[in-house]
Protein backbone atom coordinates (compact mmCIF):
# COMPACT_ATOMS: atom_id res chain seq x y z
CA UNK A 1 0.00 0.00 0.00
CA UNK A 2 2.84 2.40 0.67
CA UNK A 3 3.85 2.18 -3.01
CA UNK A 4 0.31 2.84 -4.20
CA UNK A 5 0.06 6.35 -2.69
CA UNK A 6 3.05 7.84 -4.65
CA UNK A 7 1.78 6.26 -7.87
CA UNK A 8 -1.70 7.73 -7.37
CA UNK A 9 -0.23 11.12 -6.47
CA UNK A 10 1.96 11.11 -9.57
CA UNK A 11 -1.02 10.15 -11.73
CA UNK A 12 -3.13 12.98 -10.32
CA UNK A 13 -0.33 15.49 -10.85
CA UNK A 14 0.10 14.34 -14.45
CA UNK A 15 -3.64 14.61 -15.08
CA UNK A 16 -3.73 18.16 -13.71
CA UNK A 17 -0.73 19.38 -15.72
CA UNK A 18 -1.90 17.62 -18.89
CA UNK A 19 -5.15 19.63 -18.87
CA UNK A 20 -4.66 22.54 -21.22
CA UNK A 21 -5.18 26.08 -19.97
CA UNK A 22 -8.28 27.67 -21.49
CA UNK A 23 -9.62 31.23 -21.51
CA UNK A 24 -13.18 31.64 -22.72
CA UNK A 25 -15.73 34.41 -23.24
CA UNK A 26 -19.04 33.78 -21.49
CA UNK A 27 -21.96 33.05 -23.81
CA UNK A 28 -23.98 35.90 -22.30
CA UNK A 29 -23.52 39.07 -20.33
CA UNK A 30 -26.89 39.37 -18.63
CA UNK A 31 -29.37 38.66 -21.42
CA UNK A 32 -27.00 39.88 -24.14
CA UNK A 33 -25.38 37.13 -26.22
CA UNK A 34 -21.72 37.13 -27.25
CA UNK A 35 -21.51 38.35 -30.83
CA UNK A 36 -17.86 39.24 -31.49
CA UNK A 37 -14.36 38.93 -30.06
CA UNK A 38 -10.96 40.51 -30.70
CA UNK A 39 -7.45 39.49 -29.69
CA UNK A 40 -4.82 42.05 -28.69
CA UNK A 41 -1.06 41.88 -28.18
CA UNK A 42 -0.96 43.51 -24.77
CA UNK A 43 -3.71 45.54 -23.09
CA UNK A 44 -6.44 46.73 -25.50
CA UNK A 45 -5.77 50.39 -24.63
CA UNK A 46 -2.42 50.03 -26.43
CA UNK A 47 -4.43 49.43 -29.65
CA UNK A 48 -2.37 46.46 -30.92
CA UNK A 49 -5.31 44.46 -32.27
CA UNK A 50 -4.23 41.28 -34.04
CA UNK A 51 -5.60 40.22 -37.40
CA UNK A 52 -6.76 36.60 -37.59
CA UNK A 53 -4.35 34.14 -39.19
CA UNK A 54 -7.34 32.45 -40.81
CA UNK A 55 -10.95 33.50 -41.25
CA UNK A 56 -13.98 32.48 -43.25
CA UNK A 57 -17.69 32.86 -43.09
CA UNK A 58 -21.00 33.66 -44.69
CA UNK A 59 -24.30 35.17 -43.49
CA UNK A 60 -24.90 32.49 -40.87
CA UNK A 61 -21.39 31.32 -39.92
CA UNK A 62 -18.14 33.04 -39.00
CA UNK A 63 -14.79 31.52 -38.03
CA UNK A 64 -11.55 33.28 -37.08
CA UNK A 65 -8.28 31.81 -35.77
CA UNK A 66 -5.36 33.64 -34.17
CA UNK A 67 -2.11 31.73 -33.61
CA UNK A 68 -0.67 33.44 -30.55
CA UNK A 69 1.81 31.01 -28.96
CA UNK A 70 4.73 33.09 -30.25
CA UNK A 71 3.62 36.09 -28.14
CA UNK A 72 4.55 34.23 -24.97
CA UNK A 73 8.00 33.50 -26.44
CA UNK A 74 8.42 37.26 -26.93
CA UNK A 75 7.43 38.00 -23.34
CA UNK A 76 4.09 39.52 -24.34
CA UNK A 77 0.65 38.86 -22.84
CA UNK A 78 -2.37 38.62 -25.15
CA UNK A 79 -5.85 39.79 -24.21
CA UNK A 80 -9.21 38.43 -25.41
CA UNK A 81 -11.97 41.06 -25.66
CA UNK A 82 -15.55 39.74 -25.64
CA UNK A 83 -18.31 41.87 -27.16
CA UNK A 84 -22.00 41.37 -26.49
CA UNK A 85 -25.01 42.24 -28.66
CA UNK A 86 -26.80 45.38 -27.57
CA UNK A 87 -23.93 46.57 -25.37
CA UNK A 88 -21.34 49.16 -26.33
CA UNK A 89 -17.57 48.76 -26.25
CA UNK A 90 -17.50 50.19 -22.72
CA UNK A 91 -19.42 47.09 -21.59
CA UNK A 92 -17.19 44.56 -23.33
CA UNK A 93 -15.32 42.02 -21.20
CA UNK A 94 -11.52 41.91 -21.30
CA UNK A 95 -9.75 38.66 -20.37
CA UNK A 96 -6.00 38.64 -19.74
CA UNK A 97 -4.55 35.45 -21.22
CA UNK A 98 -1.80 35.10 -18.64
CA UNK A 99 -0.94 31.43 -19.17
CA UNK A 100 0.52 30.07 -22.39
CA UNK A 101 -1.97 29.01 -25.03
CA UNK A 102 -1.35 28.38 -28.71
CA UNK A 103 -4.44 29.84 -30.35
CA UNK A 104 -7.67 31.74 -30.01
CA UNK A 105 -10.78 30.84 -31.98
CA UNK A 106 -13.99 32.79 -32.58
CA UNK A 107 -17.03 31.22 -34.21
CA UNK A 108 -20.70 31.93 -34.75
CA UNK A 109 -23.31 29.30 -35.49
CA UNK A 110 -26.37 31.24 -36.63
CA UNK A 111 -29.85 30.23 -35.63
CA UNK A 112 -29.94 32.58 -32.65
CA UNK A 113 -27.15 30.81 -30.77
CA UNK A 114 -24.51 32.96 -29.07
CA UNK A 115 -21.04 33.01 -30.56
CA UNK A 116 -18.07 31.24 -28.96
CA UNK A 117 -14.59 32.62 -28.29
CA UNK A 118 -11.82 30.73 -26.56
CA UNK A 119 -8.07 30.61 -26.28
CA UNK A 120 -6.37 27.32 -25.54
Amino acid sequence: MSLLRPILSAGLLLALTAHAQEFKCPSYQGKNPLFNADVFDGPPEKNVQLEPDASRGNKSYTYALWKIGYLFDLGSTPFLVCKFAGLGDAQSMTIKVDKRVEQCVFRTHGGGQPAEAECK
